[in-house]
């Protein structure tokens, strides 16, 4: 499985004609047949992000799907539009590749997203995957909806994995951290004794409350 993102923010005063750019392209997207959601960052960066996400059965699929959207007549007005826009700022865009056994919900979140970026140490890859399956067994226990590994291509956390915590709201999501809390604080004291990566970034990311996909 593969999850695509494209990553944007509004220039300050530019709110309505960047929500009008950010629905199109999404919606465009979504005519020609590709599996798309829009999530907005809610704490983690700078400044509100929206993230526009796909996801694909391997490579060979976003592949077609990418030579299917850029031969849409629509597609190419949406595209000029992005880039003639005063409005829009592209942030960032990467590929991630979910790991084998965390493959096992096949569709985009529908609510609330926990991601973490991690860089490995040298050498220490294995022991990076051996604690998030057992960070995954914990977040689990205590109600992530589902907890995905991915492997990232591309962009500014190229090289990292990132580790997603997903979760029907906002609300489901503080009550689970909390519920977790103890739990997790000793794995993580655990884990820094001898740490095998390190936390390169943290995003919260919910739905829009405007932006429709």
């Amino acid at each position: 499985m593969l999850l695509s993102s494209n990553v944007f923010s509004a220039t300050p005063g530019h709110a309505d004609e960047f929500t009008k750019h950010m629905a199109d392209v999404a919606a465009c997207m979504a005519e020609t047949g590709i599996a798309v959601g829009v999530k907005v960052s809610q704490a983690g960066a700078a400044s509100a992000e929206v993230f526009i996400n796909a996801l694909y059965q391997d490579m060979a699929d976003y592949g077609a799907s990418m030579t299917r959207l850029r031969a849409t007549p629509r597609w190419a007005e949406v595209y000029m539009g992005l880039g003639n826009s005063a409005a829009v700022t592209s942030v960032d865009s990467f590929l991630a590749q979910v790991l084998d056994g965390y493959d096992d919900a096949p569709q985009l979140s529908e609510g609330t997203i926990f991601t973490s970026m991690w860089r490995a140490h040298p050498g220490r890859l294995s022991d990076l995957m051996a604690g998030m399956s057992i960070a995954r067994d914990m977040h689990m226990k205590h109600g992530a909806s589902a907890v995905r590994v991915m492997q990232i291509i591309g962009g500014r956390y190229t090289g990292c994995y990132g580790y997603n915590l997903s979760y029907p709201d906002m609300a489901a999501m503080g009550e689970a951290l909390e519920a977790g809390r103890a739990e997790q604080e000793a794995f993580f004291e655990k884990a820094a004794e001898n740490p095998s990566a390190d936390l390169i970034a943290q995003i919260i990311m919910d739905s829009p409350i405007i932006i429709g996909a």
